[in-house]
Formats: structure tokens, sequence, C-alpha cells
């Protein structure tokens, strides 16, 4: 390269890094901005209880200067831009809007903190994972050949193994994580782990908004991307996934359609109603106070700490501060509380109706009929639970009991098949159990749950470890270069 050259670059590097100084110069302003105090006559407003403002679900897209290190990155002598899209506080990005939504990151994790915030929501969702799992399980013998006989000492041996290893990677609780997971996410993955001699130690949850599955040019299932796992992938083969409607071949449609999604408006809404309920609560007894104080001869300084303590004494109510004469004026706050606890429980009504749950089972529902009751229940399990159970079933064997079967070299003989046992049939007499002990008035139905097993507000373990950090990010080729 020669030195007119050099210089050239060198002059283009330095003009870039102007421009860059200058946006950050600002966006630094722009913030001071928002808390700067002029001279001109001035209004604060304070509300205790501000309600959430992102109702919007469209995504808002940017295109911004890849940093790193606080500086712009250069590629070929030019800022590299990538395009971000920030939907409801998470922010996805990569060099164009369809690698920012390839990526993934983030995409479903404001619904983990949804299901445990919103009580409502994660009740009906531990009720669908303890109808679809709790009751348990059993495994069959089937013989590809009709003429040969199940019971026979090799294939039994072939179910022992299978049966003993639904033990030791606890299966009823992957299933029932595993069913959580995608009525959140979407998606479940866990990653079968073994050891050096490739015998099956364990299950490992993965974090399900950060899979990212992959399809091979077959169309079938490959692997997926995981920030967390050796060389940034697992393959199908050291998988367990389940996923929810995934309607077509493409890495988009395996990622799943989360049933949060549908119902992610009313979560919003219920958020900020109970938001304006604490509100409410907390200025039933205090009237809204305007205060104008004379700021005339004081510095910025003395302005903004005089405001600062007024509206931090001044605690009752909404407190409004104008640099103005000295005079205040009352006004009495008489919130509807009434229409504002119907509309609670209408967003409730919403969020019950869209997993086909009875009311009478969340104790949302005072009297029903024990033939009504017995109906809702069987239309529940019929209409959602059968459902369920069907596609985890399919999906067991297939990635699942099939790969063990072939291990083992009975693959050309026989099929693991593996059996939900009825929670509805006379046998665990739950229908007739819930009605007596409610129609006695012996226990209320969060009672009876409890005495089954079923914890409907607590979250299981293996998603709470949801709660680590994000994944690291990838190192670019373009960062390695410099």
């Amino acid at each position: 390269m020669s030195w007119t050259s050099k210089k050239q670059k060198r002059a283009q590097e330095k003009k870039l890094a102007e421009q860059a100084r200058i946006i950050e110069e600002k966006d630094a302003e722009l913030k001071a901005n928002k808390v700067r105090i002029s001279n001109r006559a001035t209004a604060t407003v304070t509300n205790f209880a501000d309600v959430d403002a992102d109702l919007e679900l469209s995504p808002e897209v940017k295109s911004l200067p890849k940093m790193k290190d606080g500086k712009p990155v250069l590629k070929d002598g030019k800022v590299e831009l990538e395009m971000q899209l920030v939907s409801a506080g998470n922010v996805f990005a990569g060099y164009s809007l369809e690698d920012a939504l390839a990526r993934g990151y983030g995409s479903t994790v404001k619904y983990i903190n949804y299901y445990k915030a919103t009580g409502v929501l994660r009740k009906c969702t531990n009720m669908t994972g303890n109808f679809t799992t709790r009751a348990g399980f059993e495994t069959s013998i089937r013989c590809l050949n009709d003429k040969d006989d199940p019971e026979k000492p090799a294939y039994l041996k072939v179910k022992k193994k299978i049966d003993e290893l639904n033990r030791k990677v606890n299966m009823d609780n992957t299933l029932f994580v595993s069913v959580i997971k995608r009525l959140i996410h979407g998606r479940a993955g866990w990653e079968i782990v073994t050891d050096e001699n490739n015998d099956i130690i364990r299950l490992d949850p993965l974090d399900s908004a950060y899979i990212i599955p992959r399809l091979n040019k077959k169309g079938e299932f490959d692997h997926v991307e995981y920030a967390w796992a050796e060389n940034n992938q697992i393959p199908a083969q050291r998988l367990l996934y389940f996923v929810v409607d995934n309607f077509e071949k493409s890495d988009s449609s395996m990622l799943g359609i989360p049933p949060y999604r549908s119902i992610e408006r009313n979560i919003k809404i219920k958020k900020n109603l109970e938001r304006d309920m604490l509100y409410a609560a907390r200025s039933l007894w205090a009237p809204i106070v305007i205060y104008q104080a004379d700021t005339r001869g004081l510095t910025e300084s003395e302005k903004a700490t005089l405001f600062a303590t007024l509206k931090t004494d001044l605690r009752p109510g909404a407190v409004v501060i104008v640099n103005s004469a000295v005079t205040s004026d009352v006004t009495q706050y008489n919130p509807d509380l009434n229409n504002l606890i119907r509309a609670i429980e209408m967003q409730d009504t919403e969020i019950i109706g869209s997993f086909g749950i009875p009311k009478a089972l969340l104790s949302r529902e005072k009297t029903m009929a024990r033939a009504t009751l017995e109906y809702s229940i069987r239309s529940f399990y019929e209409s959602t639970i059968a459902g369920e159970q069907q596609y985890l079933k399919r999906q067991l064997e297939k990635q699942w009991y099939d790969p063990i079967v072939e291990s083992l070299g009975y693959e050309d003989k026989i099929r693991i098949t593996h059996e939900w046992k009825p929670i509805l049939s006379p046998a665990s007499e739950l229908i007739t159990a819930l009605v007596r002990a409610g129609e006695a008035g012996l226990i209320d139905v969060e009672k009876f749950f409890q005495e089954l097993g079923w914890h409907l507000d607590k979250i299981p373990e293996q998603i709470k470890i949801e709660d680590k950090d994000p994944p690291p990010e990838k190192e670019e080729e373009s960062d390695k270069d410099e």
C-alpha cells in the first residue's frame, strides 16, 4: 500500500471516528435533556405508579453502527452497520433484519417473566402440565411381527432398560416441564448427556428462548444452535426437542408458536390495570396536590434540589410542581374501583379461556353443578390434554425409545410404546373426589390439588435456571482481523 493510500485511510478513519463522537455527544445531550430543568416556567409531574406504556406489539427497527469497546467497528474502511429489532424490551441484533430475526436472542424471554409474575397465567400453565403428565405413564412392547411373542425375555430386557433410563433421567418431571416450556416459548429442548462409554446419564434442560433449530437440505431436523454448547451446536441425535405448531419445514417454523403470544395483549392490559389499582389504592386516602414554588433567584442546581426535596417529602398522591407563585390547589381523586376490578376480571377470563380450563378448577367460580363441572373437566381433557399427550407420546417414541431400541440391536423386532395412565378413569377418581369434597365444603379446590401434589403456583427448578445471563456474543471474523 502506498504512502498516499495510507494517509487517505487514516484520514477516513479519523473522519469516521469524529462522526461517531458527534453521535455519542448527541445521545448524551438527548439523555441530559430528559432531566434538565430550564429557566422557563416548568412543570414536573410525578406518578408513583407509572403504567407500562409498552402496549404496542409492533417492533421498532433501527440501523445503527456496530460498536465494540465503545468504538464503531470498521470494515474495509467503513463503519459497519447492524440492524436492531427492538420489541417489548428485547433486542435482536444482526447484519440484516432477517439475520436479527434468525438469531432469535431474547425472542421469548419476556414470556418467562409473564409466567413468573402473573398468577392466573402461571396457574393455567401448571394446571395444563399437571393434567397432561401427573397421572404417570407406562411402557409396553409392540412386536413388528404379529406372530411374535412380546413376552420374550430378550424383549422384556429391552423394556426394562428403557424403564430404568426413564427413572434415571426423571422422565415424569421432564415431560411436565416440557409442557410448561412449550406453552411459554413454543418449544422445549433437552440435551442427552452420555459418559465415555456412550451410556445415557442425564437430560440437561436448554434455555428455550435461545434455541435456534436448523434443518438440513432434505428438510429434516438436523441440529440446534445453542451458545452454551460445545461449538455452539447440539446435533438432533443428542436432543429431545418438542415444539408447538410447526406447520411447515423451515427453520423458523421449528421455533414453534408460543401460545402466550395469542394472549400477550391481555397479559399487558392486566399488568397495567393492576398498576392502576395500586395507584388507586394509594390515592384513596390522599388527594392530588398541586404545589407552585417560586424559583426566581435560584441557580439550576438549587432548583433541582428544591424539586427533588419537595417530591421526596410530599409523598401522598401525585405531586405537580411549577415554578410560579407560591400557592397550592387540592384535587380529590375518586377512582372507579368497581369498573377497574371488573376490567381485571375480564382479562383473567380471556386468559383462562385461552387454555380451556374450567374456572371452577382455579377457584374463580363459586357455584357449579356436579354434572356441569364433570362435563367441563372432560371437555378440557378431550380438547387440550388428549392432543398434548398424543404429541408427547409420538415424539418420545421417535426421539427416545426408538434410538435406544436400535442401540440394543432390536430395531427390526420390536418397538417400545408410551402409554399414558388415564387421569379421568374411575380408577383415578379425580372428578368424583373433587366434586364431593367441594360439595361437602370440606376442602377448596386449591387445597385439593395441593393434596394431590399439584402445586399450581410453584415454579419448576428447570424454569428457574432461565434467569441466567444471555449467551455470550460470538466473535465475528472482522473483529479477529483487527
